[in-house]
This record gives C-alpha cells, structure tokens and sequence, in this order.
C-alpha cells in the first residue's frame, strides 16, 4: 500500500505566529485521512463520540472496518448519535455506546471494568471540555484537568492490559496548548479567560501524557493530533463559519490510527503535519511530563489500587 508522505514542519517560536500559522488557510491544508488500510476485526474505543469531532471519527473508524465503542456520558445522546448513524451507514454497523463521565473517576473505572472483557487495538481519547466558569470534579478537581487529563489517564491506566503490540492511543490536543506553561489539578480562575487558560493547560497536560506514555509502551503507537480550529461548539460557543467542519477536523485523529508512516510520539497536526517544536517549547518539558504523571497516579490510586503500578 502507498502510504501518504507527511511533511515535517518546524513550529513557529513565537506564540501569535503559531496560532496565526495553524489557522491560516487551514480548510484547503487540512490532512485528509486515506480509506486504506483498512481496521477490519479491529476494536476501537472513542470517548466523546456522540457528536462533533468524536462522531465523525467513529464515523471514520466503521468505514474502515473497525468495531467502534461509543463512551459517553449521555446514553440518550449516544443512543440518537448511534441511530443517526445507522440511518446513514446501515442497521448492521457494528457500533454501540457504554457510559463513561470522564469527569468522575467513579464513571470511569466502571465504564474500565465494563470492558475487561475486550481488546482494544485503537483508543481514541477525544472527550473534553473548554469550561466557561469555575469548577469542580465530583472528586474535588479543576474540571478541564479532571476530564480532558485525569479522566482520560485513569481510564487508559485500567485498559493498559486490554491493549496490545500495535495498539493506537490517539489524545486530541490542540495548539493553543502553547499558551500555557502548567498543568495541575488545582487551577482556579474567574471568567471565560479563565475557562480558556485552564483549556489550554489541559491541552499541554496532554502532550506530556503522550511522552510519558509512548515511553512507558514503545510497543504502542501514541500520537498527540491538533485537529485544527473547528466549528464544533466546544465551550458552549456557537459554531461558526470560521472554523473547519467536523468531518474535516476528524482527518487528524483517522490519520493517526490508521496511517502506517505516523511515528510513535508523534504531535500531528491537520495542517503542518509533523511537528517539529522548538527546544523551549513547554510541550518538551520531560521534568514537568514526569510531575503531572505522579501527581496523576497519586490522585487515581484508590482505583489503581494503593501506590498504582
């Protein structure tokens, strides 16, 4: 098979040139994710697949082949979500939806033990949220920390053995993440800047949980992706004519489950492709990667067990 050549792209250095850089012309440089190779047989597992972006990659990942599980927090929108796309698709979609707030810890190592049973070949954690005011996990955590980071470490952490040699773990990040040079738990703000910053500290977490991970499973391939500035709603904005569609911000995530030449540890991004960041870019900041770990660790240990592994 053919494989797709993916540019290497140095980042800009500077904050303003990189958000210009990335949003610039973005529909017509958009990665567009091949049908090829196809997933048949293969399991994958997508968290906030209800709508937006999660829906159009699980949309994606049927295509191709895979059986697709839904987790999400709203069974009745997962329901209608998986209903639409049954009427698109047809009946015998082999798609369904388990219930997953990544927000409660509680919710997510039930949605875990709700799928013991499974092999997961691709993880897709695509839920999050962009807060527009302060507030807390049922567990007591800034909520963009507790389900774009924590949520998704805890529920990866009690899959680590459903995954195998080979497995795909893509984590949405998203390039504003350079805004932020921290990532902790315990984050507070007033008002909408506040909500974006604690967004943008979430996306950096991310990041850092892509090192830690890739170097923790070298048999795994985990890529970070920047899906691109989408017009999805995130944070309770209306969608707008500025930004990409959904369908078109879910290439980034398809190309990297799917896409044979995507490196392990990879940042791709739907527009530069592979990133190359410069040396102070907080992204690569390995000291602060391997604190946000064990303080990750420290905050699920009454689910991994007393000291986790």
């Amino acid at each position: 098979m053919a494989s797709v050549p993916l540019p290497t792209t140095p980042a800009p250095r500077f904050v303003f040139l990189r958000l210009v850089t990335a949003f610039w012309r973005q529909e017509a440089r958009c990665l567009v994710c091949p049908k090829t190779p196809r997933l048949d047989g293969a399991v994958a597992l997508v968290t906030g697949g209800n709508a937006g972006i999660g829906l159009e990659t699980c949309r994606g990942l049927l295509e191709r082949g895979a059986r697709v599980i839904m987790a999400v927090r709203d069974q009745d929108k997962a329901a209608e979500a998986c209903a639409r796309l049954r009427a698109v698709e047809g009946r015998d979609l082999p798609l369904e939806h388990r219930v997953l707030d990544l927000s409660d810890l509680d919710s997510v190592a039930a949605c875990a033990r709700g799928l013991e049973a499974e092999r997961i070949d691709v993880f897709v954690a695509n839920a999050g949220v962009w807060p527009r005011a302060h507030g807390l996990s049922p567990q007591g955590h800034e909520i963009a920390f507790a389900t774009n980071v924590l949520g998704h470490h805890l529920l990866l952490r009690l899959l680590e053995p459903r995954l195998g040699p080979g497995a795909r773990v893509v984590l949405v990040t998203g390039d504003i993440y350079c805004l932020a040079s921290a990532c902790t738990s315990d984050y507070r703000y007033r008002g909408s800047l506040g909500g974006m910053l604690a967004y943008c500290r979430s996306k950096l977490g991310t990041l850092w949980e892509v090192a830690v991970w890739q170097a923790r499973h070298v048999e795994w391939r985990v890529v970070a992706v920047h899906p691109g500035v989408v017009a999805s709603g995130l944070g309770g904005r209306a969608p707008g004519r500025s930004g990409l569609s959904c369908a078109r911000g879910a290439q980034t995530s398809l190309f990297a489950a799917t896409q044979p030449d995507v490196p392990p540890g990879a940042y791709l991004h739907n527009t530069l492709g592979l990133v190359r960041l410069p040396k102070r870019d907080p992204a690569l900041d390995r000291a602060k990667a391997a604190e946000l770990w064990e303080r990750c660790e420290e905050l699920c240990a009454p689910w991994l067990g007393v000291g986790g592994a």
